[in-house]
């Protein structure tokens, strides 16, 4: 969910989050209605009546037919909170394959080797650090074109890697070296990307290619590098940066959108590959589906409401990345989470999903800078 630092905390998912631990707490409120289910039976009339004495005395308009009322809604209040519970458990085994971890895993990271690509600034240097401060001893490996933009702390398990990703020779060269310098990764999180910000027409072969390349076909390719090992041990975590643009398409950035919808399937069909083909279900993937977020790929400020679709901080991205690492579990982020309510939408008809939702992605008041690409689709220059 998104965090106090969007919108000054006033926003889709604080509302919902209070919600759900007062209205919708089924620990809360089938107690109640279970308390009033009980007053309402003739056995408890002596009860009723104390309590009904208890209420004038407080100016308080109660009756008896008030006590059976309240015990009702807080029946349905509280069954729809287990509902959401026991969705909320369902979905996590599901994407879990039904496996739970064995005894202590998770437990030791300083035994995990991380693969960050994009993790010279950004969300991916906010997870490294994130994980760095949990545990100083993790093993992390950034992958990056540009230089790295942060210090680690002193004698912490940091190694940089430089590479241009848009080229599958290089990610094939730099993978060796990780293997080779530092070990087999356990944890691959596939954040690299790039937005060029311009129509499918007027948009360079250089444009489309390198935005392909970075932010599809590299992911896959890592993914292809790192996975065989992590099925042997059936133990790893995949992480991958979607995007809420997957989901509703804006122009401008539709070569974007097109990764992302890709990333999409690359987390679906590998949870079924790693699952039936692989015999790897603790091989963990976890598929983050993000709104806008604050980084120099988008200037200005959205003219989404900010109250449905906060404007992310990176910050908040990288901390729900790490929790889910440390969870041990996979699945699927959504922030914020009206993200999931847009998911559910796209099953509406079409022309109510395109007017009423797709359309807002129209006019967005940002605009889109980035990577410098050169004439052969390869990267120039990194602008983060």
């Amino acid at each position: 969910m998104a965090t106090r630092r969007e919108n000054g905390g006033f926003h889709i998912d604080t509302v919902a989050r209070a919600i759900r631990k007062t209205l919708l707490n089924e620990y809360l409120a089938l107690p109640v209605a279970a308390a009033a289910t009980w007053l309402s039976h003739p056995s408890a009339s002596t009860h009723v009546a104390h309590l009904l004495d208890l209420a004038s005395r407080l100016h308080l308009n109660l009756t008896a037919g008030t006590v059976a009322q309240l015990a009702r809604a807080a029946l349905y209040l509280g069954g729809a909170g287990l509902l959401m519970s026991t969705n909320a458990l369902l979905n996590k085994w599901a994407a879990n394959s039904w496996t739970a971890n064995r005894p202590g895993e998770w437990s030791h990271w300083e035994r995990e080797i991380v693969v960050i690509t994009g993790g010279s600034s950004g969300i991916g240097a906010q997870v490294a650090q994130g994980l760095l401060s949990r545990n100083p001893r993790t093993t992390i490996a950034i992958i990056d074109l540009a230089p790295l933009g942060w210090t680690p702390p002193p004698g912490s398990p940091v190694h940089y890697f430089q590479a241009d990703l848009s080229h599958p020779d290089a990610v094939r060269a730099v993978c060796a070296r990780v293997r080779d310098e530092v070990g087999h990764p356990t944890v691959l999180l596939n954040n690299a990307g790039l937005v060029r910000g311009r129509t499918v027409m007027e948009g360079a072969y250089a444009d489309t290619e390198a935005t392909m390349k970075v932010n599809l076909i590299a992911p896959f390719l890592m993914v292809k590098e790192f996975l065989p090992d992590m099925v042997r041990n059936d133990h790893g975590h995949v992480v991958s940066v979607c995007s809420s643009s997957a989901l509703m398409v804006p122009p401008d950035i539709v070569d974007y959108a097109a990764t992302k919808a890709g990333i999409q399937a690359l987390y679906e069909g590998l949870g079924m590959e790693l699952r039936y083909r692989h015999n790897a279900p603790r091989v963990r993937l976890t598929n983050g589906v993000f709104n806008l977020i604050r980084t120099p790929l988008i200037l200005g400020m959205p003219t989404q409401p900010q109250f449905l679709a906060p404007f992310l901080h990176v910050e908040t991205v990288s901390e729900a990345i790490v929790d889910a690492l440390y969870s041990g579990y996979g699945g699927v982020i959504y922030l914020p989470g009206f993200m999931k309510t847009v998911a559910m939408l796209r099953a509406a008809p079409g022309w109510l999903f395109r007017e009423g939702i797709q359309s807002t992605t129209a006019q967005l008041g940002i605009t889109f800078g980035g990577v410098q690409v050169d004439e052969t689709g390869g990267l120039k220059a990194v602008s983060k």
